[in-house]
């Protein structure tokens, strides 16, 4: 039997939203059910499996799901460490608000056509910012525009995050492909790519070439200088400190690979991005 759970009897009436760090051991299992309300959760840590609109998909640290009031789901730990998530549960209104006024921006997020709801894996130093956010609305249940800020900051990150489209390619290339999108993977260059695929390095390139047309370094190389593009536009770190995140310690190395990226030096690339209009 599936549960329906109601927002006006979960939530006091002046809330806006619920918060809550959950646990998941392997004797907890949620029952498969739907709502009235939307949510979004990410796991902290850990891995487990959701069940979801008739299928079961695996979870693992970073991933985030926009839940909509309509799917039907339920959540379960897979071993004995169990996992962790953040939960989110927010008002109906502000979502329909939300897609009222935004539908074309927000649609993908919020309300997709496909089967199951809008889901990305979020990377370290956005999952980082995103628990300092929650730190925030965990301040103000009663705010709705503490909510909708979040919310509207949340699309940012996983518009940053998503998952681009992609030709077909094997299920262990896609999650290597992924995985190399964090700082601490591509700043480690090849053999963590190759790590994170489980296969042979030859394997790799040979399957990346005939995939994408590029060899493992000319990708992980695109990856580093999309990152590096983003610390120049929103940050004032030091150009030497933003190379060494990208694992490269040659800086004349990484001036020449973002030139060939973005037609700039990085300190060209900064500067063109901060001018002020007055």
């Amino acid at each position: 039997m599936v549960e329906h759970k109601q927002w006006r009897r979960l939530v006091p009436a002046e809330h806006w939203h619920h918060l809550a760090m959950i646990p998941f051991s392997s004797t907890r299992v949620t029952r498969l059910h739907t709502h009235d309300f939307p949510e979004v959760f990410w796991i902290e840590s850990g891995s487990g499996l959701h069940e979801i609109n008739g299928e079961r998909r695996g979870l693992d640290a970073g991933d985030l799901v926009m839940v909509r009031p309509a799917d039907c789901h339920r959540l379960e730990a897979v071993d004995e460490q169990g996992f962790s998530l953040i939960n989110l549960a927010y008002s109906p209104l502000i979502r329909a608000d939300l897609l009222n006024r935004h539908r074309h921006e927000l649609g993908a997020l919020f309300d997709p056509p496909e089967k199951f709801p809008f889901r990305v894996r979020i990377a370290g130093p956005m999952l980082a910012t995103l628990r300092r956010r929650v730190v925030m609305l965990s301040n103000s249940p009663r705010s709705r525009v503490s909510v909708e800020s979040f919310l509207l900051g949340l699309h940012e990150y996983c518009r940053l995050e998503e998952e681009p489209v992609l030709p077909p390619m094997p299920d262990w290339l896609r999650h290597a492909m992924m995985s190399a999108k964090r700082p601490e993977v591509f700043a480690r260059g090849v053999p963590a790519l190759v790590k994170a695929s489980g296969r042979s390095a030859e394997h790799v390139a040979r399957t990346l070439k005939a995939v994408l047309g590029v060899t493992p370094t000319d990708y992980l190389n695109q990856i580093r200088m999309e990152f590096a593009a983003r610390e120049l536009r929103v940050t004032e770190r030091p150009i030497i400190d933003i190379a060494l995140d990208c694992g490269l310690g040659n800086l004349s190395h990484f001036y020449a690979l973002f030139r060939a990226a973005h037609g700039k030096t990085p300190r060209g690339y900064r500067m063109a991005h901060q001018r002020t209009i007055l």
